[in-house]
């Protein structure tokens, strides 16, 4: 496996991809994930190079602390943010286990993730990144929440999210806690 920028040249392995959800796979699809104003993709390719065994999108947004003053919401910037706007694995290799050390298991998901919080500490010496957030769905909050160390957004936190993501679970993650495997 490797993990490379999603460019045109990856677009035929593009249409073959599908991970269960219509959002997630349409992003791909519909060429959403070559336009650099919705952030940037990343694919994880079989070692054949002719598989995408999962992706990842990644674009810069903002925490906000929201006070309520009278009838007016006040924000204040908390920090930026790296937000994960998608994170999928293919259906064929979801649930597919990689390492197991006792009870400690990690799958494909998890490697992906870790791929996707190492680029975002390179992107933190850059700029300044404070949070990782993400909207997860149902199926991926296990991933973040239980696995990994997200934790849901506190009620006066505020992120931008995306009207296709109103139903799903705003998590976020200090950068300062990533792991650096």
């Amino acid at each position: 496996m490797n993990i490379k920028k999603y460019t045109k040249k990856y677009e035929n392995l593009a249409a073959k991809f599908t991970c269960g959800n219509i959002v997630i796979d349409n992003f791909l699809h519909d060429g959403s994930a070559l336009d650099v104003n919705r952030g940037i993709t990343y694919i994880m390719l079989s070692d054949e190079n002719d598989c995408i065994i999962g992706f990842y999108n990644i674009e810069n947004g903002r925490v906000d602390r929201v006070e309520t003053v009278g009838e007016t919401d006040v924000f204040e910037l908390m920090g930026g943010s790296i937000n994960i706007n998608y994170l999928a694995i293919h259906n064929d290799y979801q649930g597919l286990l990689v390492i197991q050390d006792g009870e400690n298991k990690i799958y494909l998901g998890d490697l992906l993730l870790r791929d996707c919080e190492r680029r975002i500490l390179k992107l933190r010496e850059e700029t300044g990144i404070s949070f990782v957030t993400i909207c997860s769905t149902e199926e991926g909050y296990h991933l973040y929440h239980v696995r990994n160390g997200y934790e849901d957004f506190e009620e006066d936190m505020n992120t931008v999210v995306s009207e296709s993501d109103m139903g799903c679970h705003k998590l976020y993650k200090w950068v300062d806690d990533i792991v650096n495997a």
